[in-house]
């Protein structure tokens, strides 16, 4: 059965990258499209801008050139009370445009930072638990055994039973390291499930993806039955490999 359902998680983790992929393609090319758009809307507006006061004044005094220096002094002060509030116009909204094109870049650098950070946690927490699993949690019993042995029962009233806290108990005092750092982990993929942007959600999917390839699927399971025999429940996490941990009534109760 637990294999079934690591076949099965994994080919969801493909499915949901590929189209995580195609998202970004089409994302990308709506996008050059769009802009394309607006630019073209806004050099004709700006042409429009710039030459209908001219044309406006001529229309209205014709296109015969005059000899007198009056009416050229009187073009001159039409034109510049015409075009001097439009270039102030323009220029505030370079303005306002380059400050919004900062705070853009300023999120987007912070985005990146914050996803590159994450990949690198999770990097280094999954090549610590690597380790950890092999570690003697019982008398010639490793980590990992004990953990599939114990930690993969059928209901979520067995995984809250006084049994199995206890053991939970006595394996995080032999192997602090191993509930400490599969701790660590859920903000981190937490932090990513809130992110809107595919690109948060193509490192959730990758995130996770790493930790079940290095671990295996049944190894992630069971390390979130093993946290919330651990914890009682009362961490207000949100588990995403336990199938009986991600009921929306297990999370209601153990928020």
């Amino acid at each position: 059965m637990c294999k079934r359902v690591s076949a099965f998680f994994c080919k969801v983790c493909i499915v949901k990258t590929r189209m995580y992929q195609l998202g970004v393609a089409v994302h990308i090319t709506l996008g050059r499209f769009t802009m394309q758009k607006k630019t073209l809307v806004v050099r004709t507006l700006a042409l429009g801008a710039v030459a209908a006061p001219v044309i406006v004044y001529l229309h209205v005094f014709g296109t015969r050139l005059s000899s007198d220096h009056t009416r050229w002094a009187e073009f001159g002060s039409a034109i510049g009370g015409i075009y001097a509030p439009l270039i102030a116009m323009f220029t505030l909204a370079v303005l306002l445009k380059q400050v919004m094109l900062q705070a853009h870049m300023n999120t987007h650098e912070s985005d990146q930072a914050y996803l590159q950070q994450a990949r690198e946690d999770i990097e280094f927490y999954s090549t610590q638990l690597v380790q950890v699993m092999n570690g003697v949690a019982l008398p010639g019993k490793t980590l990992r055994t004990v953990l599939h042995d114990s930690f993969e029962p059928s209901s979520v009233k067995q995984l809250d039973s006084q049994q199995l806290q206890q053991l939970a108990a006595n394996i995080h005092a032999t192997i602090p390291p191993a509930p400490d750092i599969w701790s660590a982990i859920y903000p981190i993929l937490m932090g990513l499930a809130a992110g809107k942007t595919y690109m948060y959600q193509m490192t959730l999917g990758s995130s996770t993806q790493k930790l079940t390839a290095l671990l295996s699927f049944e190894t992630c399971v069971a390390l979130d039955n093993f946290h919330r025999a651990r914890t009682g429940g009362r961490a207000g996490v949100s588990y995403v490999f336990s199938p009986l941990l991600r009921e929306p009534s297990v999370h209601e109760s153990s928020a």
